[in-house]
């Protein structure tokens, strides 16, 4: 369970924070519903009372309306429990001991984020328990006998996990553990930005002044118990130096405090921290040290996991060594992309480094808070903020996604000027709402390389620049501003992506303006914006939100903030209301990290916008499926009692699990062989042929099988038993479909995901389970808006209607778009009646819960496997896209008039039999070609960092 971040970037009076946290404290403790009238009335009548008893000012309209909007953003949060699985021999001891042991640490922290971070009570005790049942997963800091725990808690992409693991670490301070390391990432940046944390949230004192003795600067709980602290080593403007541990802690055994490292993960940095502990805390005879540790890695998938075959990595080696100088330690990954980890070979081992950081002792699932904006919401079929995405490709035009550090940006495509309108258009709506004292961050990440980085600085800071002195010179004069290039751009911007919203009942709680109203607030909201480049040399100054929450006008930062690696990986862009990505990464976890716009809109959701190309709004639906599936097999693995070792060798059979088990393996030219589970599991066609000839013999073949099937069996359609109203023929048997798919040329690109054709008959003819014998038989439907009924096999249906793109290299199609891919989860129930997926659902939460279509496979309820036909009918090219594509794609449509074929076959797992796996080979030029990988662009992607001392 990860947690909802309040705006720590606005920044508020006293009287504000005091109204916030005593309403807060209140209604944690009330059984009444929340109301808005209730939350008006409670912040008129608790402004009154400090005015009365304290003589404090009332609060302006602004600041109400501020205090308004925070409530509302933390009352209504609701959140559910986590879920995990644990090896079998570990004995509980944490809530006996909780029960023994003072909870000052944890106490102060509860109410910091009550008071200061204006959690709700739900929330908080969500916090308290999840963090209970991870502490009970460490060793027992106080027992005699030496451990090594290892761990790994799954998250989401910017979702708050700081919070989490600061719970979590001042537990394990009131449990008695003595040693605290902390890894961040590898940027300097979000280290200090993570030491800012733990000053506030557990160490109590401002670590700069406490690590240079300047004295004791309480910060965060420490203002709410400043005689509790834990002991810094490294500060927000150091990161570890052994001459300062020395100087302020001299040994470990004796400071009775528990003492925190906070570490960017850095070779020369471990070695460093390793030596001064050895040298200086460990005991001579035992060659350890006998203080309990908890290390906790940030970022987990980054840097740490080994991906060499025949060596160790550096930061790798460095926490196993770490690890290994303590007689009870537990090492506890973070992490939103956990693949990497979970094939760490769990068991691998070596003599000096001891075991590898294969989480063999517990995985933990944890859940978002309902107002966290995540992949599932954005991407794929009925995403409820699909409304935020929109194409780049004409980006192409300016920059090519594949590109060289002496190439520059062009111009300035259109697409890009849109986001920069919308920036605009979002910092004056903002305003007008009340939120002026909120940070606001524009990300433009279209390079890895900062010389192209600081090119596109330069010319987007031209364009903005004169922008402003337009938009200075006439918004206020009305009408007669529309005939000046600004205003009618950014008016059109607004006509097209946020008029619409006024009137949506979605949105109805937020506050909505004209574009008049937005025009008269127009350059005092966008005056203040500034354009800087972002990376690991520069970041602590070019993000330096905090000194714009100490400005005497308490105005925050107003950011478009260029960048390639910073941006990609764990600092937070405080505020982001627009992003611009044109990258060509197709790997798991870079896509994933690279999701800034992941996180809480409290506010202004209806203001965030995304542009990027339609092929990454592919992968990134794709990523997300298999995300949700990921955390559902921790969920079914903990109701059955499985192991960690259990889930690890089922994440390796997973299909989705070639996405990053390749990415480990590619820095070798060896090919890569895993065994991939189809027991339920959906494959499809992905990739269709671009030559026109195989697209019309597959056509061809496909209406010849149908036609084959209607003549021997019954044709469903419409019929109010079955789930899916679609034509479907039941109870096929396998030997028709094993010669339908023997004629039909799949395209090898659909390889990596699972559709081998070759594989998939050897599996069918081999099957000795009777899993196969027997198929149902779907044929797809499109929309009838716009998409006239055409005649397929004898039946009058509506094409399915995909967008798509063409892949010269390859000579094929990929189905892209917002839906993202060829199939449909709901097509899923196709053979199953209406009740049966009515149980299936309620047996898993149902009531509007949406579902994943593996899901209606992975049930273990019988029923027959399922082939899904698509007749797809393609999309005009949009005229934004690159003159060659569009030219490309245009041609493949003019030279079709039938309709394109692609399948799709779901295999269900049934309960008591064995899974159905195949083995599957894949080499690393096949890989790049899959997924379109420049190797340097995906797998040494460097920033420049903070020089070492």
């Amino acid at each position: 369970m990860w947690y909802h971040r309040s705006e720590r970037y606005m920044v508020m009076t006293d009287n504000q924070k005091n109204i916030i946290g005593t309403i807060l404290l209140n209604m944690s403790a009330s059984t009444i519903p929340v109301t808005e009238e209730m939350i008006s009335n409670l912040v008129d009548i608790n402004d009154s009372m400090n005015a009365r008893m304290y003589g404090t000012p009332q609060m302006t309209p602004e600041e109400r309306q501020e205090v308004i909007n925070a409530l509302h953003a933390a009352l209504f949060v609701r959140i559910d429990r986590g879920h995990y699985v644990k090896e079998n021999n570990h004995a509980p001891w944490y809530m006996a001991a909780k029960a023994e042991n003072s909870s000052k640490f944890w106490d102060r922290y509860r109410l910091y984020l009550l008071r200061e971070k204006h959690w709700n009570g739900d929330t908080i005790n969500e916090l308290d328990k999840t963090t209970d049942e991870i502490m009970d997963l460490l060793g027992n800091p106080n027992q005699t006998d030496g451990f090594m725990r290892r761990g790994l808690c799954i998250g989401d992409v910017q979702s708050g996990k700081t919070s989490t693991y600061i719970g979590l670490v001042n537990k394990a301070a009131d449990a008695h553990y003595r040693v605290i390391i902390l890894l961040t990432g590898t940027i300097e940046k979000l280290r200090r930005q993570t030491q800012q944390r733990i000053d506030e949230g557990f160490i109590g004192l401002d670590s700069y002044a406490f690590t240079l003795e300047k004295g004791r600067v309480q910060v965060g709980v420490g203002a709410i118990d400043p005689t509790t602290s834990g002991w810094a080593v490294t500060s927000t403007s150091s990161d570890f130096n052994a001459a300062t541990a020395k100087k302020v802690v001299g040994q470990l055994s004796g400071i009775s405090a528990p003492v925190i490292f906070v570490l960017k993960k850095n070779k020369s940095v471990l070695e460093k921290l390793e030596h001064w502990l050895r040298f200086y805390n460990i005991n001579p005879i035992t060659k350890k040290i006998d203080l309990p540790m908890l290390l906790i890695d940030d970022e987990a998938d980054n840097a740490s996991v080994n991906t060499k075959a025949d060596d160790v990595t550096a930061i790798n080696k460095g926490i196993r060594k770490l690890l290994a100088l303590f007689e009870r330690a537990n090492y506890v990954g973070f992490t939103a992309t956990p693949y990497a980890n979970v094939f760490i070979d769990p068991d691998s081992e070596e003599e000096m480094l001891k075991h590898d950081l294969f989480p063999r002792d517990f995985i933990y699932a944890l859940e978002a808070p309902d107002n966290y904006i995540g992949a599932r919401s954005i991407f794929g079929e009925d995403a409820p903020c699909g409304y935020m995405l929109e194409s780049n490709d004409d980006c192409e035009y300016a920059l090519p996604i594949v590109h060289r550090k002496e190439d520059v940006l062009q111009f300035i495509p259109e697409s890009l000027k849109e986001a920069l309108a919308a920036f605009f258009i979002a910092n004056a709506v903002r305003d007008l709402r009340g939120d002026k004292k909120t940070h606001r961050t524009m990300m433009i990440n279209i390079s890895r390389f900062i010389a192209v980085q600081n090119q596109i600085t330069k010319v987007v800071d031209s364009f903005v620049r004169d922008w402003k002195r337009e938009i200075r010179n006439y918004y206020l004069t009305g009408s007669e501003a529309l005939q000046y290039d600004s205003f009618n751009f950014i008016k059109k911007v607004y006509d097209k992506y946020f008029k619409q919203f006024a009137s949506n009942p979605d949105f109805a709680k937020l506050k909505h303006y004209t574009w008049e109203q937005i025009q008269e607030v127009l350059y005092p909201a966008i005056s203040r914006i500034e354009v800087r480049t972002i990376n690991g040399g520069n970041a602590p100054k070019n993000l330096d939100y905090e000194r714009y929450e100490k400005a005497p006008d308490d105005i925050g930062l107003r950011l478009i903030a260029v960048g390639g690696l910073s941006l990609s990986r764990g600092l937070t862009l405080e505020g982001l209301c627009t992003s611009y990505f044109y990258r060509n990464s197709s790997m798991y976890d870079t896509l994933m990290q690279m999701g800034r716009w992941f996180g809480y809109r409290n506010n202004y959701q209806d203001l965030c916008k995304i542009w990027m190309p339609e092929l990454s709004m592919a992968w990134y639906s794709y990523i997300s499926t298999a995300t949700d599936e990921l955390r559902a097999e921790v969920k079914r693995m903990q109701n059955e009692d499985m192991t960690p070792t259990d889930f690890g060798l089922a994440v390796r059979s997973d299909i989705q699990g070639l996405l990053v088990t390749a990415r480990n393996k590619m820095r070798s030219a060896r090919d890569y062989e895993t065994v991939v589970n189809f027991s339920g599991e959906v494959v499809e066609t992905k990739y269709v042929h671009s030559t026109v000839d195989v697209l019309r013999r597959n056509f061809e073949a496909t209406t010849d099988f149908l036609l084959r099937l209607r003549k021997a069996y019954t044709i469903h359609q419409g019929s109010p038993e079955l789930a899916v109203k679609h034509p479907q023929i039941l109870g096929v048997k396998k030997e028709a479909v094993i010669d339908f798919l023997q004629g039909f040329s799949a395209h090898t690109m659909n390889t990596a995901t699972g559709f081998d054709t070759p594989k998939i008959l050897d599996m069918f003819n081999e099957d000795e389970t009777g899993v196969f014998d027997i198929w149902d038989v779907l044929i797809a439907g499109g929309t009838t808006i716009n998409n006239p009924s055409i005649q397929f096999a004898g039946l009058n249906i509506h094409p399915v209607v995909r967008s798509f793109a063409y892949r010269k290299d390859t000579k094929s199609l990929q189905m892209s778009g917002k839906n993202s891919r060829l199939g449909s989860k709901d097509l899923a129930k196709g053979g199953m009646t209406q009740k049966q997926v009515d149980d299936m659902e309620a047996g898993h939460g149902g009531n509007g819960k949406s579902f994943s279509e593996n899901f209606y496979f992975k049930s273990g309820i019988k029923r027959n496997p399922l082939l899904v036909i698509y007749p797809v009918k393609l999309t005009p090219p949009k005229d934004n896209e690159a003159d060659e594509q569009k030219k490309a794609k245009q041609d493949i449509i003019d030279a079709v008039d039938f309709p394109i074929i692609g399948l799709s076959i779901g295999v269900p797992a049934i309960k008591g039999m064995e899974r159905i796996s195949l083995r599957y080979k894949v080499n690393k030029q096949k890989w790049m070609e899959i997924f379109g990988a420049d190797s340097a662009d995906d797998f040494d992607e460097i920033d420049e960092t903070i020089p070492e001392d």
